[in-house]
């Protein structure tokens, strides 16, 4: 009796957790879904802005003029700004035997000065000689500018003053006379050529320049 007992509880209970599993099984495949998905919820959640359309004119694509950039005032060809310590006034262009003479010009150079035919208003011209032969040519000029593009800045008798050479045979030297810009000439331009010059010729220049200089009437 006891033996049979056991079987029909055994089978009981066998039918019972058989049945219980069941239930399980049916309720997990009955239970309604709620809500989203776990992945769909954090592509949702981790969605970024869109990136805001930039246009042309955010990015400029050159950088910006350098006419907009302050600096200091420099003379130039109409000129802005020279320092003067000793001012001359020209109004009329004087002759050019009342600037300098060929005698004047033959004592630093040591070749024979002869003026060029024209004697134009604010120019004046010779050409040197010797040996026999041709020597160079020497210039004097007033000028309404000093035209410094591509000169070196110096300073002659305190004024503002620019050079250039070439080589030992050729100097320029351009003087400013006055600061005003309304003055018909602004600027004493001397040039000496030598063509068989051994060394620099911007010394002979500079003496040039001075005995012009020294015969411009005062401002």
């Amino acid at each position: 009796m006891q033996g049979r007992f056991r079987l029909l509880a055994l089978a009981a209970v066998g039918l019972v957790v058989a049945t219980a599993a069941a239930l399980v099984v049916s309720k997990l495949q009955l239970a309604p879904v709620s809500g989203q998905p776990i992945a769909i919820q954090q592509t949702t959640t981790n969605t970024e802005p869109p990136l805001p359309e930039t246009t042309e004119s955010e990015f400029p694509s050159s950088p910006p003029s350098a006419t907009t950039l302050s600096g200091p005032s420099t003379t130039t060809s109409t000129g802005t700004s020279v320092t003067i310590a000793k001012r001359k006034t020209v109004s009329t262009a004087p002759s050019c035997s009342t600037l300098i003479t060929g005698s004047e010009i033959a004592q630093l150079t040591s070749a024979t000065a002869s003026p060029e035919p024209s004697d134009q208003g604010g120019f004046c011209g010779f050409d040197l000689a010797a040996g026999g032969g041709p020597a160079g040519v020497a210039m004097i000029v007033l000028t309404p500018s000093t035209d410094a593009q591509g000169a070196e800045p110096t300073t002659f008798e305190g004024n503002t003053a620019y050079r250039t050479t070439t080589a030992s045979t050729t100097c320029d030297l351009r003087i400013a006379l006055t600061e005003d810009q309304h003055a018909p000439f602004r600027a004493l331009w001397v040039t000496l050529v030598l063509t068989n010059a051994t060394e620099s010729t911007c010394p002979k220049v500079e003496k040039l320049a001075k005995i012009v200089f020294d015969k411009l009437p005062d401002g």
